[in-house]
This record gives C-alpha cells, sequence and structure tokens, in this order.
C-alpha cells in the first residue's frame, strides 16, 4: 500500500479530511504504531496536532489500526497463495520428469 493510499483510506474510514490525514500519517511515522505501550502517546499526539476530543483521537487511531491489519492479512494471504501455488507447480513437474 502506498502512502497516498493509506491516507485515502484513512480519510474515508475515519471522516478527516485528506490534509488531516495526511498530518496523522506523518506524526505516526515517529511512533511504532504497533506498540501497545505507545498507544496512548500517540492517542495525545493525534489530539493535540488535530485538535480533537481524546474519544475522536482514539477512534482515529483504531482506524489506523484496523487499516494496517487488514493490509498486512491482504498481504499474507497473497503470500501463502503464491507459495502454494508454485509448490504445486513444483509437484507437477517433478511427477512429469519422473515419468
Amino acid at each position: 500500500m502506498t502512502k497516498t493510499t493509506f491516507i485515502n483510506r484513512l480519510a474515508q474510514q475515519s471522516g478527516l479530511t485528506n490534509e488531516q490525514s495526511t498530518t496523522v500519517i506523518n506524526l505516526i511515522e515517529n511512533h511504532n504504531i504497533l506498540s501497545n505501550s505507545e498507544k496512548e502517546a500517540i492517542i495525545a499526539h493525534i489530539a493535540s496536532e488535530l485538535d480533537l476530543d481524546s474519544t475522536k483521537a482514539k477512534s482515529v487511531y483504531s482506524s489506523i489500526k484496523q487499516i494496517i491489519y487488514s493490509e498486512i492479512k491482504s498481504q499474507t494471504v497473497k503470500w501463502i497463495a503464491g507459495t502454494a501455488v508454485i509448490v504445486v507447480a513444483g509437484i507437477i513437474v517433478f511427477r512429469l520428469r519422473k515419468k
């Protein structure tokens, strides 16, 4: 996923403008978004940077994590499917060579 796609998906999912989403994406680049220990700091940073209340900032944080996790899942499924195709093709070639 490109940064532009991430910005657009965040804007669509969270109700932010593209400019606000760009600000949030640039902000989270300085944090480990997957670390639970940084969750509160990230939410506070989003709230202060965009002048949002805590509830809306938590919603934006949740949207970011959902987008990231769905992308990881999508890429993993593609990788597994691609690997399965390669293995099956290898088995077919190996059996054909035996005959």
